[in-house]
């Protein structure tokens, strides 16, 4: 009989993490586990396997958090699920203490880590942490520097670390499902406009430092978040807005990720950023700043990308003019891309994960 797998997520929509879930709901499936997606809010975007629970939905929107909390109590319990692999942030105390000690306490369970700021998913010291996760929780990071944070910060032990997939044939596909017309040379940063984590502004002044200007290469920022407002306002007050274009949310942005001379990297810090590793698989190269987590496991300077200082905009800026004007260096770097995150393919992960599910504790 299957193995019965849970895989517990904020959502399917809008995020590396969720869409992280869904790939993983594939990859289970293909193996024959029986998989359900637990999502918390229902919003539904990406590709899934297996059966789906949306707690919002079935709770019609009008419970209060106790009432969200029994309903989500009752479902776990009724289902017997034999492995829980938890994708949520964890920071309330008392609130996880209920979802570890009492809804997964007959599972087998592995929480994972998708953030270098490993502060989101454990209390605030290392006591709560222990009351929350016994010891048989296991914790899998997505790079292996959040593997080293949460080992230096929270003492944890039953940690290891395996590398989000990609899927190099479906990303392929993606890339050439509709045509891009924009009629200029351009690069490309995709994602969330979220100033505290991607640091927007740093690559905003770096381009307007470049020479990208001159060279009639404009900035395409593809994205929706809660700083859209105020990184239009910057470009307004820098008189950027005929060279830093900005692009809605696209489900689907690899033909233009594909279209691009480079994407581009300026967060303060990550987790295992997909949008580097999606670049690459795709066959454009990328220039990123060494934030913790995840770029330095990716990137080899020179090779497949240029990996600069952080937070320096005239580190950034010159990384820019430099991989528009060095064509020999460029084209390394393209040639490169590919090869290079060949061992993040979809088809080597899933035995990475095979190995840890079937491994019994």
């Amino acid at each position: 009989m299957a193995k019965k797998i849970c895989i517990v997520l904020s959502s399917l929509s809008n995020g590396g993490t969720e869409r992280f879930g869904a790939t993983l709901s594939t990859m289970l499936s293909k193996l024959g586990y029986d998989v359900t997606i637990f999502i918390t809010h229902d919003a539904i975007e990406y590709p899934y396997s297996g059966r789906l629970y949306s707690l919002e939905a079935e709770s019609k929107k009008s419970l209060g958090v106790v009432g969200k909390l029994l309903c989500m109590n009752n479902f776990f319990r009724t289902q017997k699920f034999d492995i829980i692999i938890d994708n949520r942030l964890r920071s309330q105390f008392l609130k996880e203490f209920l979802v570890y000690r009492i809804f997964y306490r007959n599972a087998r369970i592995i929480a994972m880590i998708h953030n270098f700021r490993v502060s989101n998913y454990f209390p605030k010291n290392a006591f709560w942490s222990n009351l929350i996760y016994n010891k048989s929780v296991e914790f899998i990071g997505v790079s292996r520097r959040i593997m080293e944070r949460s080992i230096d910060d929270y003492g944890v032990k039953n940690i290891n670390y395996i590398y989000n997939p990609i899927h190099f044939r479906i990303l392929e596909e993606k890339s050439v499902a509709y045509k891009v017309e924009l009629p200029f040379k351009f690069i490309l940063y995709f994602g969330r406009f979220e100033e505290v984590a991607k640091n927007l502004t740093l690559l905003i002044k770096s381009y307007e430092n470049s020479r990208l200007r001159q060279q009639s290469i404009k900035l395409v920022l593809m994205g929706k978040g809660e700083d859209e407002f105020y990184l239009k306002s910057l470009v307004n007050d820098l008189e950027l807005n005929n060279n830093v274009i900005f692009m809605d949310y696209n489900s689907n942005p690899f033909p233009y990720v594909k279209q691009s001379l480079f994407t581009v990297l300026s967060s303060k810090y990550e987790g295992f950023p997909m949008s580097i590793i999606e670049s690459l698989a795709i066959g454009t190269p990328v220039v990123s700043v060494d934030c913790e987590s995840g770029p330095r496991e990716v990137i080899i300077d020179g090779k497949n990308g240029l990996l600069v200082k952080n937070n320096d905009i005239q580190v950034l800026s010159s990384a820019l003019d430099r991989f528009v004007n060095d064509q020999e260096l460029y084209q390394k770097c393209k040639d490169n891309a590919k090869s290079s995150v060949a061992h993040l393919d979809v088809s080597e992960v899933t035995k990475q994960w095979k190995t840890l599910l079937e491994d019994e504790k």
